[in-house]
């Protein structure tokens, strides 16, 4: 008896999921950490710099983890606040996929992401554990 053979899985390193099962994944923080001044930046006293991070996020209970990143800027507000905004676009693992099980593509992949993380309340959490490891080093 001759069995019929299954296409074997991709091994590109993509977890390929649906935007909707995307958006039903809940992602916990894994870590954020500050870029490292560059000195050949830091012209003279007085100039305007940019504080610099990064942040990684996964999901929670998957077999297979989603694990998406960004880097951020603290921008002052008008208010006086300071707030993390995203800057580029993400890293990650995830390809979505359409109804066809098709890949979107990369530049779209990514653009669908970065609103993602846009939508999501990821500043407060990052500004937290920046906090807790300026404190402890």
């Amino acid at each position: 008896m001759e069995t019929e053979a299954k296409p074997p899985a991709l091994r590109d390193g993509f977890l390929r999921i649906a935007l909707e099962d995307l958006l039903a994944v809940r992602l916990v923080h894994l870590v954020s950490g500050l870029d490292e001044d560059d000195p050949s930046q830091v012209r003279r006293c007085g100039t305007i710099t940019s504080i610099m991070g990064y942040t990684e996020w996964v999901s929670e209970g998957m077999a297979e983890p989603v694990s998406l990143g960004w880097d951020w800027r603290l921008d002052r507000l008008q208010t006086g606040e300071a707030n993390c905004m995203r800057v580029g676009l993400p890293r990650s693992n995830v390809m979505l996929i359409d109804s066809a099980k098709r890949d979107y593509g990369w530049d779209r992949n990514l653009q669908v992401l970065a609103s993602i993380v846009d939508a999501i309340p990821w500043a407060g959490e990052t500004r937290a554990a920046i906090e807790r490891r300026t404190i402890t080093t």
